[in-house]
């Protein structure tokens, strides 16, 4: 029995017993049918990932990746095969130091075994993004000090840009997603599959709504990550826009929190979480974020611990124990203030708590902190599935440092940034201070 154990006290995990492995370092556990779904999927979410170590320009990772996922996702199993996309998307296309903005593509297989037993055609969307912002500079918004009215972007067409709220126009009954979310989300809408990839010249919206499935059919919304805070956001834009044909599902991993209580309400109440009767696993639940309790991006982005005791950014401090650093200190009272700017307060969606194991001491550095930080937002996650990241190379691509790894992560990425930059850091929280920003009442 693993160390790991479910926030739902009816649900264990066990560690994987029997592991398939190949030449792309894609290892599939591989377990009785029917629950053997939920990793199908989870190594779907990690082949939209499998970039993450590289870089180069848009055209020499779209290439790279053109060549490598359809043998990625022939070792998963499951007669899955890719059918729109592979798309990746960068702010800076020609930049050649950095790696993919968005990566995303949708697989189909004509027969599914799922939990209940039952076996359907089935669709995945898999979505991977990276902190883009995190490598701007300490003074660049999150993306989540501005918010989208969600209802009325979906009313008034998701293929339209969303637009920012006038801070003064929030009402507390409003739906609302952080503007980053929207903004990403209309991307992979709206962004058509390149010449060479599948679908070529389809849209996503396009591709999904003209699909021709039967009720029965299956369509699975997932990623990790900001892939794991894009997917939900995806899947809940396209089924209230009626543009989501079959039953949808979303099998997120480790995501923070799109939007505030309204939007995760809304988001329950779409796609009602459904708890799989699967033995021995930690992870057979759809339509909640599956999450590590010492993970600290899923406690972003909520700032107030009175309503969510579990995932709130006040607990990243000590999430790794005690004494605290001052410097991760400095860096939530900085998250918070830039939160608040969006005059909202942030909730997470469901969420099924797996809990990870605190360090026998706790950190007693930066450094330290976010070697800890980032075994648990990755190697948990897949020692739990069985699953690994993709191991890819190509020769037109470079490998990214570890500093730049870890840059590309929410939350992560921008401690990094905060420790290349410790003087900017202190001076900003200062100045942050001294206005008085935060709300008496955060906690």
């Amino acid at each position: 029995m693993s160390s790991v154990q479910s926030g739902d006290s009816d649900i264990n995990c066990l560690e994987p017993n029997d592991r398939a492995s190949n030449t792309t370092g894609l290892e599939v556990k591989v377990s009785p049918e029917p629950c053997e779904v939920f990793q199908q999927v989870f190594a779907l979410s990690m082949a939209s990932n499998a970039l993450y170590t590289l870089k180069g320009d848009r055209d020499a990772l779209l290439n790279c990746l053109q060549a490598k996922l359809p043998g990625i996702i022939s070792a998963i199993g499951g007669q899955w095969k890719v059918v729109w996309g592979p798309v990746i998307w960068k702010a800076r296309p020609d930049d050649a130091n950095t790696g993919p903005d968005n990566t995303w593509f949708v697989a189909h297989s004509p027969s599914v075994t799922f939990d209940d037993g039952s076996t359907r055609e089935a669709y995945v969307v898999a979505v991977a993004g990276t902190n883009a912002n995190s490598i701007y500079g300490w003074y660049e918004n999150l993306a989540v000090g501005r918010v989208v009215d969600f209802t009325a972007w979906v009313t008034g067409g998701i293929t339209q840009l969303p637009v920012p709220v006038n801070r003064g126009s929030i009402v507390p009954t409003g739906t609302y997603v952080a503007y980053g979310t929207a903004a990403a989300a209309h991307t992979l809408l709206t962004e058509p599959s390149p010449p060479a990839s599948a679908s070529a010249g389809l849209k996503l919206h396009e591709y999904l709504t003209n699909i021709l499935a039967p009720d029965s059919t299956r369509v699975v919304f997932t990623g990790h990550s900001l892939g794991g805070t894009l997917s939900p956001t995806l899947a809940l834009a396209l089924a209230g826009s009626g543009a989501l044909k079959g039953e949808g599902l979303v099998y997120a991993t480790g995501g923070s929190s799109p939007g505030n209580r309204s939007f995760a309400n809304l988001f329950a109440q779409t796609f009602p979480a459904s708890k799989s009767t699967c033995p021995d696993t930690g992870y057979a639940v759809w339509n909640k974020n599956i999450i590590n309790s010492r993970d600290i991006i899923p406690q972003a982005w909520c700032t107030k611990r009175i309503l969510s005791p579990a995932q709130n950014v006040n607990n990243i401090p000590s999430i790794y124990g005690v004494p605290t650093i001052r410097f991760i200190e400095l860096v939530v009272f900085w998250f918070k203030a830039n939160v608040n700017k969006s005059h909202i307060v942030y909730a997470p969606l469901p969420s099924h708590i797996l809990l990870g194991v605190k360090p026998e001491e706790a950190p007693g550095n930066v450094a330290e902190f976010l070697s800890v930080a980032l075994a648990n937002h990755n190697t948990f996650y897949s020692d739990v599935f069985g699953v690994q990241l993709p191991d890819i190379e190509c020769e037109e691509l470079t490998k990214k440092t570890e500093e730049e790894i870890l840059l590309e992560y929410p939350v992560i990425g921008d401690i990094e940034w905060g420790k290349e930059h410790p003087g900017e850091v202190e001076a900003a929280v200062a100045a942050l201070q001294a206005s008085g920003v935060l709300d008496d009442n955060e906690e």
